[in-house]
């Protein structure tokens, strides 16, 4: 097996658990807001799962390759991996108590890092997706979509916290655009891997 045959099989891999850990997600915070606790851990167990999974799934799309120079793909993926890395290691404190977020106010200290890490994730999907090679199909605008939904979500967190509108439209995009959109990726993936 050659070395992208192992980076897509593990990619393919990655793209389940993204799906999985979606699905999970999308369902417990709903379980959350009707019931409470402990719907609201297992929902950020899953998001940590979810977004963790996406490091592997990126380094397909930089093995693929697109229509961005080499410099450029290799800052963005090494970029990519450092917000997905950040991003999961506050995720991790928070739900380990080390950490705490007001989510019904603007932003700050920990959750802002956590939301700029946020807003990088969703800038890389919906730029790779934008710029993959031929290999990408027509679900690159899903992609690009979803891309967007997280960095609407981020920025909704910015402007006012879970109850802003942007917030509310952006979780369309992360909580159930991206898990639609990794499992989708797959039949690409599959054809060129």
């Amino acid at each position: 097996m050659t070395r992208t045959h192992r980076i897509i099989s593990t990619a393919i891999v990655a793209a389940y658990l993204v799906t999985c850990a979606g699905v999970v997600a999308l369902v417990t915070i709903g379980l959350f807001f009707w019931v409470g606790q402990p719907w609201g851990t297992i929902n950020d167990l899953s998001l940590l799962v979810m977004t963790l999974a996406l490091a592997p799934f990126m380094l397909a799309y930089y093995e693929l390759g697109g229509w961005t120079p080499t410099p450029l793909a290799q800052a963005a993926q090494a970029l990519g991996w450092i917000a997905v890395l950040s991003w999961c290691v506050i995720q991790a404190l928070m739900v380990a108590g080390a950490v705490s977020f007001d989510y019904y106010s603007p932003a700050t200290g920990a959750l802002a890092i956590e939301t700029v890490a946020l807003v990088y994730i969703g800038l890389w999907i919906a730029g790779a997706n934008a710029l993959a090679g031929r290999w990408l199909g027509r679900v690159r605008w899903l992609g690009v979509a979803s891309g967007i939904g997280v960095v609407a979500f981020a920025g909704g967190l910015f402007a006012g916290g879970v109850d802003h509108p942007l917030t509310f439209i952006g979780g369309i995009g992360y909580q159930i655009a991206l898990p639609i959109w990794t499992f989708l990726v797959v039949r690409d993936l599959r054809r060129v891997g």
